[in-house]
């Protein structure tokens, strides 16, 4: 199935970072958030392979991938930010430290 494309409204700076210079073998927890046309079933089928999607407030999901398909996942129609879940607090205590 082709992921439809369209541009992200907001990446912070890391998820910028990490769409520049993806470590092959390593994954990141993100924060995406989504317009209101949007929801949890159409993000799941439009994100490459991840290890699941937990809804969150203001139409956000925690989402797990691999640091190689960031920029495909800012790439998909419908999300509006993506950042990456220990900076904005929503990671355990552990990606904190």
């Amino acid at each position: 199935m082709e992921t439809p494309h369209a541009s992200v409204t907001y990446r912070s700076h890391p998820v910028r970072r990490l769409c520049e210079s993806p470590k092959a073998d390593a994954t990141v927890t993100l924060v995406v958030g989504v317009d209101d046309e949007t929801d949890e079933t159409e993000l799941r089928e439009r994100l490459p392979e991840t290890d699941g999607v937990e809804p969150l407030p203001y139409d956000s999901f925690r989402v797990t991938v691999s640091e190689s398909a960031v920029a495909d996942v800012c790439a998909i129609t419908g999300v509006t930010r993506v950042e990456t879940a220990n900076v904005i607090g929503t990671g355990d205590a552990g990606e904190d430290v």
